[in-house]
Order: C-alpha cells, then structure tokens, then sequence
C-alpha cells in the first residue's frame, strides 16, 4: 500500500511540474507541499521531478503527558512524511 501512495504522490508532482501557469511565465514556480500520515518513518522521493525539485522531511507525532511530580512525557505515536516541491 505504501508503494502505491508514493506512486500516485509521484505522478501528481510531475502533473504539477508538466502544467504551465502565469507564475511559470513571469520566471516565478509556485511551491507545493503534501503531508502522509503512517505509523513508522518512511522515506520521500528527494530529487528532480520535471520542472521542479522535490524533499521531504519525516516528523514525530508525539503524544506528551504531565504526570503528578510535573514531569512531562512524550511518546511518538505516529510519523507525519511532508514532501516539498519548488
């Protein structure tokens, strides 16, 4: 499941990076961003994408809790994948 997601996240970028608007006239690209939610780190397409260069980045969902002494816990629940294309 996890190859297909990537795959469709893929062929949206090189769409967007095949599509001419008036940004691309004027010399200016816009940026796009895509968020994937999953329960363990996942590597992003990093590279050339058409027009466009495309990074990701992988972040911790954590879930933090303050116990009766004040101290605060953290547990990752989940990794949030942010792919970056300009």
């Amino acid at each position: 499941m996890d190859r297909r997601i990537f795959s469709a996240a893929f062929v949206a970028v090189a769409l967007i990076a095949g599509a001419t608007t008036q940004a691309d006239a004027r010399g200016a690209k816009d940026f796009y961003t895509q968020d994937y939610k999953f329960d363990r780190p996942m590597r992003g397409y990093e590279g050339q994408a058409g027009n466009y260069y495309c990074s990701y980045q992988r972040l911790p969902n954590r879930v933090c809790s303050v116990d009766r002494s004040g101290n605060e816990r953290c547990k990752i629940k989940g990794w949030t994948l942010r792919q970056h294309c300009y």
